[in-house]
């Protein structure tokens, strides 16, 4: 699946703040700054992404991304 995410200026008026785990946060900040973003930037542009996901797949996306992250975490 290929998204193309199209953000307009548009006045942001609500904040979204949750703990992450460092090496997630490490990850976040490496592709901001490859993709010469912000880091706020980049994680709305995958909340935006899993958002959609989420309208197109219901429950079978988060069960997809759940189970991959249990399976990840079994592996380490």
């Amino acid at each position: 699946m290929h998204w193309v995410l199209h953000f307009r200026a548009m006045q942001k008026d609500s904040r979204l703040s949750f703990r992450v785990r460092s090496n997630l946060k490490k990850t976040l900040e490496s592709i901001a700054e490859n993709e010469g973003r912000s880091v706020a930037q980049v994680c709305e542009a995958f909340l935006t992404a899993g958002c959609e996901s989420y309208k197109e797949e219901g429950m079978k996306f988060l069960q997809r991304v759940f189970a991959q992250s249990v399976s990840k975490s079994q592996r380490t």
